[in-house]
């Protein structure tokens, strides 16, 4: 049994953009038109989804979606607060539609979660009842790269499916609690960028590569909280970001409570 487990979000925003056309008129002062072709993007959304079921001789699928609502603002007021008052293209509202309308029983979604927090729970399941056997997750997002699991990344064919180990993504993960991530406005450690990241942290990991996991994560935890520090922060400031930039995994969510468990070190 293989099931594909495809981030819709990303479905959403992509077949929008790339069949809407603006355009503007010099004597127009309300500004450029949107120019759509609904027919071209519902026959690319279903052709994408059959093209991935193809290639990978898939038994099913799953389509998580991000909801309006988000824990992560709970904890970081500011969290995606970049994207307040951007209007979606008109045809981002078509495709969420043909979504829940072609694959309804496919489609998951659930309140204060964002879709790859669904991905990240279900991929890093053993045992997730939706998506039993082996899983891919299908994503361009590179914070799929945190998670535990096997990905392919459309955008990318020549890589493969990646495997993604427990190690690899603890590392990405902690890098991530660095650099922050402009694209969801959570800040990081303030002046640290991917260079001295990779810095930071790319001995410690080569350090304990064939150690046991939460040691490799303890060590890359402590040299991480060493450099929140070297900028006169705290280990507080450091688990916020943390909390920020790790996608849900198997445990982080309680399933009846609709809690989410958040990470401690």
């Amino acid at each position: 049994m293989l099931t594909l487990i495809i981030d819709a979000d990303v479905l959403r925003y992509m077949l929008a953009f790339q069949n809407t056309k603006k355009i503007s008129f010099d004597d127009d002062d309300e500004g450029p038109i949107e120019i759509i072709n609904p027919s071209k993007a519902k026959a690319a959304l279903e052709d994408y989804v059959e093209e991935l079921m193809d290639k990978f001789k898939a038994d099913d699928f799953l389509l998580p979606l991000s909801v309006s609502t988000n824990f992560r603002k709970d904890l970081y007021p500011l969290y995606k607060a970049n994207r307040a008052g951007k209007v979606r293209p008109e045809l981002w509202y078509h495709v969420d539609g043909w979504i829940k309308e072609l694959w309804a029983d496919k489609v998951i979604e659930r309140e204060y979660l964002e879709g790859d927090d669904i991905i990240g729970l279900l991929a890093t399941n053993p045992n997730a009842k939706r998506a039993p056997g082996k899983k891919i997750m299908v994503s361009i997002d590179k914070d799929m790269r945190t998670l535990v699991g096997r990905l392919y990344n459309p955008n990318k064919p020549e890589l493969g499916t990646m495997t993604i180990s427990q190690h690899d993504a603890d590392l990405y993960w902690m890098l991530q609690t660095l650099t922050g991530d402009t694209t969801d406005n959570y800040p990081g450690c303030p002046s640290i960028g991917p260079k001295k990241a990779d810095a930071a942290l790319l001995p410690v990991h080569e350090k304990f590569l064939d150690a046991d996991p939460a040691d490799h994560l303890a060590a890359l935890w402590a040299a991480v909280v060493d450099v929140y520090e070297s900028k006169g922060l705290t280990q507080e400031d450091a688990i916020l970001q943390a909390r920020l930039a790790r996608i849900l995994r198997h445990g982080d969510y309680d399933f009846k409570n609709y809690k989410v468990n958040l990470w401690h070190p």
